[in-house]
């Protein structure tokens, strides 16, 4: 098992500083999380793409996963809206462009959604369409993608793990990979098992973070456990906190290293 640490409470500063750190942590994989202003898909320089390619490469850091924003207007791959549906395939189609130039070997996305008051299986069925095409290209690219269940506010498709294997199975491709996000998993009722249980061998990733996205043993749910459950099945892939929190953005810093401290001595699970 490998832990790493997205970028997403580095928002609020150069993306040279979240790298900066994670080359002086024990960490090595990259979760960079693709937003405005360090590394917008919908809009950026390929001079700063090359920069970027550079500046992760002079660190001899190891690329993981490029994480989309996916839960805000207007990327919604079950909109009933063509116009909003093709635009989000092709910002996806963007960001596996992305992944693959940059040597990333995966993308991490979200669920659309369907209107709360609309035909939801209209919606998966218009979401499936879309991840079919954008696991083809992602294929071509040699990029893998990861979904994970969303809460009910956000999504009205995937909120289960048990959901998420159906949409899993309906869509048919091998470098499509279920992740579970404690957050979200806790939110849904769920744990672990579940998504040993009901993914089997289309579990690929997990998001390790504490209630509210915040750093792992200050949020209240049980993330030793967890990382037990983890190790008791013989998990081996990767794990990333994502912290989300708007306390982190001012010394994010501050917050990596608590999470490193829970990391090293209470999980034990780095040195």
């Amino acid at each position: 098992m490998k832990f790493t640490l997205m970028s997403y409470h580095y928002l609020r500063y150069p993306i040279r500083k979240y790298l900066d750190k994670m080359e002086r942590s024990p960490l090595d994989g990259l979760d960079i999380y693709c937003t405005a202003p360090q590394l917008n898909p919908f809009d950026y320089r390929l001079g700063d793409l090359i920069q970027l390619d550079r500046d992760i490469k002079d660190r001899h850091l190891t690329p993981y996963v490029l994480t989309a924003e996916n839960c805000a207007y207007p990327v919604n791959l079950g909109s009933s809206n063509r116009i909003t549906w093709e635009s989000t395939i092709r910002y996806y189609q963007r960001m596996i462009d992305t992944a693959a130039f940059l040597d990333f070997p995966n993308i991490q996305m979200c669920p659309g959604s369907s209107y709360f008051d609309g035909d939801r299986e209209a919606g998966w069925a218009r979401q499936v369409e879309a991840f079919q095409q954008l696991c083809t290209y992602a294929k071509r690219k040699g990029v893998n993608i990861f979904l994970e269940t969303c809460k009910t506010t956000t999504t009205n498709l995937i909120v289960t793990s048990r959901e998420l294997r159906r949409f899993l199975d309906d869509v048919g491709a091998d470098n499509l990979k279920g992740l579970s996000d404690t957050d979200q998993m806790a939110l849904a009722g769920e744990d672990i098992n579940d998504y040993f249980d009901n993914l089997g061998n289309k579990y690929g990733f997990v998001h390790f973070s504490d209630a509210g996205h915040t750093v792992p043993g200050t949020g209240g749910l049980p993330m030793k456990q967890y990382f037990e459950t983890l190790k008791a099945r013989g998990y081996e892939g990767w794990c990333s906190c994502e912290l989300c929190s708007r306390e982190y953005y001012i010394d994010p810093d501050k917050a990596t290293d608590a999470y490193l401290d829970y990391l090293t001595n209470v999980l034990e699970a780095i040195k």
